[in-house]
């Protein structure tokens, strides 16, 4: 395999003369010496050595991605899977590599940290981090371009998330409308900044209907699916259970189907279910459930062309908050009474 020597030698050039022709810079090279030299990098098939780029132009073109921190199963996630399939279409677009940092154990966190910022990628993609994310804040105090999708308020991170509070009315209010009055929540992980912001928009929705707030009717689901046939259980065992259940994300109202189902309750004749997210599983469980849909992967594609724009030093040029839309299923119908 040829090498930038090579090239330099068949030309009679300096080795540092190819360099910074086949890199574009940093010093300029005359454009007909940089045309002769990209054409005896082709006859000669020369490929070029990554390392070696990134230190002549200090880019690594590989941007890190930072799942959230869940102990096992986290690539089953359909959330991480649509935010990862948004960030890994728009990086092959912008001919980016993408590094995912997988050891999200707390022992490894901090020796995680250190890596984000030791030069092999030019910036990071915090995917849902959480409140306690402490390599976030390595990222941030070292200067280090970074973005987040669905994270918690910080400065010097801008943060692509959707309108949860709009989504959450949204859903509640097409609950309302079919006559439900008993609205019980599921909620994800208080940790996180979806749940807490979908939580918060439950009690201001049954405020401004005059609803009664009742803390039996919020059950913990941790966004997982046994988590909510857990808290269904949970709801359906009171004195005085809910006709209805909002799921702060589509796998906790799957959970939420099967509890329902474990104490012989039909849905939606007996309780109806909304999710939120859209994710492919709710259209394809029986009955298939309303949710609210959040453009999950274009959230990723927009972190990334963001995170591009960090490194380039250029004004960020996208918009931070996308808007949801109501998936009306076969889940929700008029309550019994």
């Amino acid at each position: 395999m040829s090498t930038i020597k090579d090239i330099a030698r068949h030309l009679n050039i300096s080795v540092s003369t190819v360099s910074y022709a086949l890199n574009g810079g940093p010093r300029k090279v005359p454009e007909e010496v940089r045309a002769r030299v990209l054409e005896v990098a082709k006859e000669l098939q020369y490929r070029p050595n990554r390392v070696a780029k990134s230190m002549v132009t200090g880019r690594s073109d590989t941007i890190g991605v930072v799942p959230p921190e869940v102990s096992e199963n986290l690539f089953l996630s359909p959330y991480l899977q649509l935010a990862l399939n948004g960030v890994l279409n728009e990086a092959g677009r912008l001919h980016q590599d993408v590094l995912l940092f997988t050891r999200c154990s707390e022992t490894e966190r901090d020796e995680m940290a250190s890596l984000l910022v030791d030069g092999r990628v030019d910036g990071v993609i915090f995917i849902a981090p959480h409140f306690s994310e402490k390599s976030l804040e390595l990222a941030t105090s070292s200067h280090a371009p970074c973005v987040s999708i669905a994270g918690v308020p910080l400065d010097g991170v801008f943060t692509f998330s959707v309108d949860n509070e709009s989504g959450v009315f949204t859903a509640l209010q097409h609950l309302y409308d079919l006559g439900h009055r008993r609205i019980a929540h599921i909620a994800g992980r208080l940790d996180m900044q979806d749940a807490i912001v979908r939580l918060q928009a439950y009690q201001a929705f049954l405020r401004s209907k005059k609803l009664a707030y009742r803390e039996e009717w919020v059950a913990m689901g941790q966004f997982s699916i046994e988590g909510g046939r857990r808290a269904m259980n949970q709801l359906l065992s009171l004195d005085c259970p809910p006709t209805a259940v909002f799921c702060a994300n589509d796998e906790m109202a799957i959970g939420a189907l099967l509890g329902a189902y474990d104490c012989n309750c039909s849905v939606p004749e007996d309780i109806s279910i909304v999710g939120f997210d859209n994710s492919p599983g709710s259209a394809n469980v029986y009955p298939s459930i309303t949710t609210v849909h959040q453009p999950i992967a274009e959230l990723g594609a927009a972190a990334v062309r963001a995170l591009r724009q960090l490194i380039d030093r250029k004004t960020i040029q996208e918009d931070f908050t996308m808007a949801t839309e109501l998936v009306v299923r076969a889940s929700t119908s008029h309550p019994k009474d």
